[in-house]
């Protein structure tokens, strides 16, 4: 029973920081700024690596420390990596760009749902140049800059 505990908290944990530690930190770079795009990809990359690397030092090294020397070296290396991770998240939050939120995330979620629900007896068009947005038509510059995904064929 502790086993089965310990993994759905391990695996708790770590799809809490591997969900919204990489959406906080990509909006700290500009996506239409094509240097800060790259170093967007960069940090992106480097914290999925790090990310692994520490996953895997913890089941190795931590477990043989553990053995080895003690549970009690093993727990107070883990609090010391917490507590300097925080140090250094800590010294950063004055240079951090904070994104103010649009509205409810619900919101937009519902939104998704009904309009799906909507058009879910249209039947698509054979040439997929006639899937645009209504901005595309208009020639209008948007009201508000929002990020657009691509149309692909990935779920026909």
């Amino acid at each position: 029973m502790v086993l089965f505990l310990a993994l759905y908290v391990t695996a708790l944990g770590t799809g809490g920081l591997k969900s919204s530690v990489p959406g906080f930190g990509s909006d700290q770079f500009d996506a239409t700024d094509k240097e800060e795009n790259k170093q967007m990809i960069k940090f992106l990359n480097w914290f999925y690596f790090f990310a692994n690397i520490g996953s895997l030092m913890a089941v190795t090294v931590l477990v043989y420390i553990q053995d080895h020397q003690g549970r009690d070296w093993g727990y107070g290396i883990c609090a010391g990596a917490i507590l300097l991770a925080l140090v250094v998240f800590l010294c950063g939050t004055s240079k951090y760009r904070f994104k103010k939120p649009v509205g409810s995330p619900l919101t937009q979620i519902a939104v998704v749902f009904v309009a799906a629900w909507r058009k879910r007896n249209l039947q698509l068009p054979s040439d997929s140049a006639f899937l645009f947005n209504d901005d595309d038509v208009l020639h209008e510059p948007p009201k508000i800059k929002k990020q657009r995904l691509p149309h692909s064929k990935q779920f026909r």
